[in-house]
């Protein structure tokens, strides 16, 4: 169910006046959960026993591992739920991956009877979130940070609560359960702020996203038929894209839980004001990268090992990370490729640490300016090889991107031709106006409070545009696929 369809916008309301009606805790919650348990399976509801028996793997794991003896029991208990969570991932998202290299492999090697065929699973709705969000309670309880859940509602209200189910925020046992220990009492500033954030989204989405998605589409299909010129606007529709898509599904999360009376993470920082790659992942799906420090980095030695097992580390936890966005060698690439960023610019602030020049230097605006052009270049690159179809069209596109490309020309075709509709620009500039207005107001200005008629204006001025200028037909948010 898209948080952008007419489906949705009946779910809701529906869901939202049952829950406070409801008098008691217990009732609230088997309500809420019932409800995301339907929200769930009306995308694939063959694959609902998925978020059932992984719920019930956790939930019981917590209970042992809090209860064991031994340390070796706690392990044991712990190994059940990452083998549980970690297999239904492999199972479903990277069996068809893993196939289809052997194959391939197969074929090279001469082997004339490996099948030319692929294997095509539909991913159970939100799998690469549940299951870190599993993941994170076990190994919470195993580390002590937080008792084990003993009422099963709740800890499947934690798994499976709607709003963030599909695409995150990736959110913590600690974070969570804490909010489930009385009914939270929705205050008249979380419903302003929760149409604040559901207001946001829904523009991002619809108004930036899905109508910057016709032009990225079309381009990135055949790349060899558009000049440079074309590419690079292609790019920067596409990082425009990408951050309304997913930061728009984080926003209408965001929204939707205020409403119920819960507070999710905050999963996007305007990521394309970042002076470094590090600071970029500290500002980029953040509920994912503290995941991946917290559970993966820091568990394999983080930087405790010296600096050539930090660099393994680092490399090792981007590369995954890549997979995990998806099972296709592009997003390899694409993890490793942040690793090595992020391995350079810890070489690069060694090497500069304590050096009063370089220190005069960073202090500089254009310094900075520099560097957040620089860093959103670097990003930029990486972003072509998730989005590209073909290694072709890849390299094609990094050459444009580089400014090394020669100018393209489709096969058997005329020349490459420039195309670039009007509100391209217009919609590209105002995400990078987005992110200016939010740096000026976070050095100069602190959190800024609009007048209650101000905010309003903004919000029926937002449901205008959507109405009147989104492209119709709402597209499935991007993060879905992974």
């Amino acid at each position: 169910m898209n948080f952008a369809s007419k489906a949705f916008f009946i779910f809701l309301p529906i869901v939202l006046l049952v829950y406070h009606w409801l008098p008691r805790r217990n009732s609230k919650y088997r309500f809420l959960l019932l409800a995301s348990w339907i929200f769930y399976a009306w995308a694939v509801p063959y694959y609902f026993w998925v978020i059932i028996f992984t719920s019930v793997v956790d939930y019981a794991a917590g209970i042992l591992i809090e209860n064991a003896s031994t340390p070796a029991g706690k392990r044991r208990w712990l190994l059940l739920s990452l083998v549980t969570n970690l297999g239904f991932l492999a199972a479903f998202k990277y069996t068809a991956f893993a196939v289809d290299n052997v194959l391939t492999l197969a074929r090279a090697l001469g082997w004339p009877d490996a099948p030319d065929w692929r294997l095509d699973i539909l991913l159970p709705l939100g799998i690469s979130f549940h299951t870190f969000q599993g993941i994170s309670y076990t190994v919470d309880v195993y580390r002590g940070k937080i008792p084990a859940v003993r009422r099963f509602v709740d800890f499947a209200l934690f798994v499976a609560f709607f709003p963030q189910l599909v695409a995150g925020p990736i959110v913590r046992a600690v974070e969570f359960l804490p909010q489930l220990v009385t009914p939270p009492r929705v205050t008249s500033s979380q419903v302003i702020e929760g149409l604040h954030w559901f207001l946001l989204g829904l523009f991002k989405k619809v108004f930036i996203a899905d109508r910057l998605a016709q032009f990225v589409d079309i381009v990135f299909a055949h790349p060899g038929q558009y000049d440079p010129v074309t590419h690079v606007w292609a790019v920067l529709a596409y990082a425009g894209q990408i951050y309304c898509d997913f930061s728009g599904y984080s926003d209408l999360a965001i929204g939707c839980a205020k409403w119920f009376g819960f507070e999710l993470p905050r999963n996007f920082n305007f990521p394309y004001l970042s002076d470094s790659i590090a600071e970029f992942w500290k500002r980029w799906h953040i509920t994912l990268s503290t995941w991946m420090r917290d559970y993966l980095y820091i568990s394999l030695g983080g930087s405790r090992q010296g600096s050539s097992r930090t660099y393994f580390n680092l490399l090792l936890t981007m590369t995954l990370c890549g997979l995990w966005h998806g099972s296709r060698w592009n997003y390899v690439l694409w993890g490793f490729y942040n690793g090595v960023l992020l391995v350079l610019h810890r070489l690069g602030d060694r090497a500069l640490t304590g050096r009063a020049w370089a220190d005069r230097l960073r202090a500089a605006p254009v310094y900075r300016l520099l560097t957040i052009v620089t860093t959103f270049w670097l990003v930029a690159i990486g972003l072509v090889m998730v989005r590209s179809q073909t290694w072709t069209g890849c390299l094609l596109v990094e050459q444009s991107l580089c400014g090394t490309a020669v100018t393209a020309v489709a096969p058997a075709t005329a020349a490459a031709q420039r195309w670039l509709p009007a509100w391209v620009p217009l919609l590209v500039g105002l995400v990078a106006a987005g992110h200016a207005f939010s740096g000026l107001r976070d050095r100069r200005c602190g959190v800024l409070e609009l007048p209650p008629l101000v905010r309003a204006g903004a919000y029926a001025s937002a449901v205008f545009l959507i109405v009147a200028f989104g492209p119709g037909a709402t597209k499935s948010f991007i993060y879905f696929q992974f």
